[in-house]
């Protein structure tokens, strides 16, 4: 397998990984495990919902379905923007799972007993905006925040709990960049019989993308809503009808002053 990051490259990937073992979303070792070799195939959506849907629709065609991770309150994007707003509702349609992807700093911001509470309104949102049982959970940036802590909240199926990631071998894209030891094993071929394999939309598209252009091509695209966010507020204030009244009473007093009429 060659070391780069094009759908080419990850269906070769999920090629070889299919022909020995079976893939498979969370929920579906809700109640019991696969006898035969399976890996889950996990997709965090951190920073483009547009790759998600992109990679989301490929899968399904060839008849695989993995959990998405999606985070309510993403700076990149917002569930609750008409833009993205049917994202979860789409994956659900095309056989994915829909899990919530939980950012510890915005929990952080509260008291520690309201966490739990916070983490059922985000999945009560996700629930309705997929239109589906929101069974999974997980992290969001482990690598910055530090232990889970809300791994073992029960009732959920958390992907950081020990058998996702002690008593299985996990596999991250994380940054765009396989660890030695995950390289390994995807070049070698030779996969334990269970593992979970965590990967991110954004890093995979139809070319092999330098890393930083990667990240850069999100700020822009950021960058470039913003301002057109801007321009759009500047335009409907120029059409609001109190402001057409407004500059126009301001020009009747202006022409009324210059002809010295009170």
């Amino acid at each position: 397998m060659k070391d780069r990051f094009d759908y080419f490259t990850y269906w070769e990937m999920l090629g070889r990984l299919r022909a020995t073992h079976r893939a498979v979303r969370f929920v579906d070792l809700r109640d019991s495990v696969p006898d035969e070799p399976f890996f889950i195939l996990r997709h965090d959506v951190d920073y483009s919902t547009r790759a998600a849907l992109i990679m989301a629709e490929q899968e399904s065609l060839h008849g695989i379905h993995a959990t998405y991770f999606l985070l309510p309150n993403g700076v990149y994007y917002n569930l609750l923007d008409p833009t993205h707003a049917e994202v979860p509702r789409r994956l659900v349609e095309l056989g994915h799972e829909v899990g919530l992807h939980y950012d510890v700093g915005l929990l952080s911001q509260f008291a520690r007993e309201r966490w739990e509470e916070l983490m059922l309104v985000q999945i009560s949102l996700l629930q309705t905006l997929s239109g589906s049982k929101v069974e999974s959970i997980a992290m969001h940036q482990p690598g910055l925040n530090g232990v889970d802590p809300l791994r073992g909240m029960p009732g959920f199926l958390n992907a950081y709990d020990d058998r996702f990631v002690r008593e299985m071998t996990y596999i991250s894209d994380s940054c765009r960049a396989w660890r030695d030891s995950s390289w390994r094993l995807l070049e070698s071929g030779e996969f334990p019989s269970r593992f979970q394999l965590a990967l991110h939309p954004i890093n995979w598209s139809s070319d092999d993308r330098d890393r930083l252009d990667v990240f850069r091509s999100v700020h822009r695209e950021l960058a470039d809503s913003i301002e057109a966010a801007g321009d759009d507020l500047l335009d409907k204030i120029s059409r609001h009808t109190g402001v057409l009244e407004h500059e126009a009473r301001v020009r009747r007093l202006a022409i009324r002053a210059k002809e010295g009429r009170p």
